[in-house]
């Protein structure tokens, strides 16, 4: 009764749950250009993941595998369908979520692979939007799904639909099921352990998270896939932005319904991997171009950003491409040395940016 009267009353005066307030850029989140001035290695359609053992650099891209040889991409593998996520193990294990329905663990047998595990269901049911993949210490994998109803390619449509059906599964290959770590999350997506306790994103929920409670909570953006950075803590991609506009529809439930049953959802009012494609897409007043410039402080439909997360959770610094930028929908990231690779899903760009002399500091 008590948790009745007061969602009622945060509804009326808007607060708690019923605000659409946005965490501020400010201090350690301050916009900066990095990820535009970051460089370009490759442009290559379809990228969605990337992959490391602290050296290789893997790229998931359609129905296959990449490797970063250091002049450019070069094929490693096809799949039977789109892979959606990909983890590489020290031990040269690969491990490809293939449409988010299944995934597969295969070994080098010369220039081939060989499948030596594959996982479908898990926790009674079939596997469906399957995102994110990393392997922990003890030679297991961790995997995220987004959503029990959709699959990996219509996030949107869950976002919209106030999904709470993710989950975060461990899973030891050629040992049978997989143990669910975690359940009813508004979309988890991507995972890693993180001196010694297993991280992930749930991303509607604006937070990253352990078993145990919240790591960072109330985050500017939509947390994604994670990576462990030297020093302790992670590396946190965020592929899409929050905004008032989009807060305020997720709370109007009536326009949100008619919205989702009678518009064409490249015109939602949601966040996007990348914008500014068409004159029907919606924008906030302060979107509008003055003068043929948006201003990168606009509100943002697609933005691109990457967080560094201290083992307390707290922010220490940010990566970003702002509103007028173009490596929008930053999907991945991996740390090797003093570089970080971060794939730009909306550019469908691999991107390089040397971090110097704080790549091994202590957050």
């Amino acid at each position: 009764m008590l948790s009745l009267f007061r969602q009622w009353a945060d509804q009326v005066l808007g607060r708690g749950h019923a605000a659409i307030t946005v965490p501020v850029m400010d201090g350690a989140l301050k916009p900066n250009r990095a990820l535009d001035e970051a460089q370009v290695l490759a442009a290559q359609a379809g990228l969605c993941d990337l992959a490391s053992d602290g050296r290789r650099i893997l790229v998931a891209a359609g129905p296959r595998v990449l490797e970063w040889d250091g002049q450019a991409l070069q094929p490693l593998l096809e799949a039977e369908a789109p892979l959606t996520a990909l983890a590489l193990g020290h031990d040269g294990r690969l491990a490809i979520a293939v449409e988010g329905r299944s995934v597969q663990v295969l070994v080098p047998q010369g220039t081939a692979w060989t499948e030596v595990a594959r996982l479908a269901q898990a926790g009674g049911g079939a596997l469906v939007g399957v995102n994110a993949l990393a392997w922990d210490s003890q030679g297991r994998l961790l995997a995220t799904e987004g959503s029990r109803r959709y699959g990996p390619a219509d996030w949107c449509q869950d976002l919209m639909s106030l999904g709470r059906s993710g989950r975060v599964l461990r899973w030891t290959p050629g040992t049978g099921g997989a143990e669910v770590l975690a359940d009813r999350l508004a979309h988890a997506f991507g995972a890693a352990e993180v001196d010694g306790r297993v991280w992930f994103s749930e991303s509607w929920a604006h937070r990253v998270r352990e078993t145990a409670g919240a790591v960072s909570a109330e985050l500017v953006g939509y947390p994604s896939r994670l990576a462990p950075a030297p020093g302790g803590g992670a590396w946190v991609s965020c592929f899409v932005c929050r905004s008032q506009l989009v807060e305020f529809v997720l709370r109007e439930h009536a326009y949100r319904r008619r919205m989702l049953a009678e518009v064409d959802p490249r015109y939602w009012i949601a966040p996007a991997l990348s914008s500014g494609h068409s004159f029907l897409e919606p924008l906030q007043g302060a979107g509008v171009k003055q003068m043929g410039v948006l201003k990168p402080w606009a509100p943002p439909r697609s933005y691109g950003l990457v967080l560094r997360l201290a083992p307390d959770g707290r922010i220490t610094r940010s990566l970003h491409s702002q509103v007028d930028g173009r490596h929008h929908g930053i999907s991945a990231v991996a740390q090797v040395g003093s570089a970080l690779y971060a794939v730009s899903q909306g550019a469908g760009r691999l991107l390089r940016l040397d971090l110097g002399s704080e790549a091994g500091e202590a957050a």
